[in-house]
């Protein structure tokens, strides 16, 4: 697909589409609908990856639309050009997930299922996270209390140093000091992991 819709140059080149004669709709009218398209191209097209979850779609959708919208022979009477556009890129969406979801099933056969690589870890893999896991809560509890919390409420819950000072009734460097010992403490018993 070109950069710019061309309505004179789409003509020439289609005369028509499966929509019908686009000889009834006059040049004007499908010069505003490309100038309209291309003007909006970037948020037609982040529409369309909202609608669809994919970029990969949205040149199509756009010339599609185009072409759709270029079809009708009422075109010329639109009203609101904007929602027109928008609301024919969101069935054009609509019809491509209806496609796809007739599709899939009959184009992947079970050998094409079974070598989808799984995202999950592995046993081996688990195995090695459960022992980092177990690793890291064996130093945490060889801590000082006030050091072991101070490290959990920034690590885990997020809190900054003058939320875990106002928690713990310390100084904001007492926190720092303790999260410190913490990181390196963890650091030295974890070398091996």
């Amino acid at each position: 697909m070109s950069d710019h819709f061309n309505p004179s140059q789409q003509k020439a080149n289609t005369g028509t589409d499966a929509s019908g004669d686009t000889a009834d709709v006059p040049e004007a009218t499908l010069q505003r609908i490309a100038d309209f398209i291309q003007e909006h191209r970037s948020e037609l097209s982040r529409f369309i990856v909202r609608k669809a979850g994919t970029e990969d779609l949205a040149p199509d959708i756009l010339h599609d639309a185009f072409l759709r919208i270029n079809g009708h022979q009422s075109a010329e009477t639109v009203e609101n050009l904007r929602a027109y556009v928008f609301r024919t890129v969101a069935n054009l969406v609509i019809d491509f997930q209806r496609r796809c979801r007739h599709r899939l099933p009959h184009e992947v056969d079970e050998e094409a299922w079974r070598n989808i690589p799984d995202d999950l870890p592995g046993p081996e893999s688990r195995y090695q996270q459960r022992q980092r896991l177990e690793a890291v809560n064996r130093a945490l509890a060889e801590l000082p209390d006030a050091c072991r919390l101070a490290f959990y409420l920034n690590r885990v819950e997020g809190c900054s140093h003058a939320e875990i000072a106002a928690r713990l009734c310390l100084s904001e460097s007492m926190v720092a000091k303790h999260l410190a010992r913490a990181m390196q403490h963890c650091r030295d018993r974890l070398k091996n992991y």
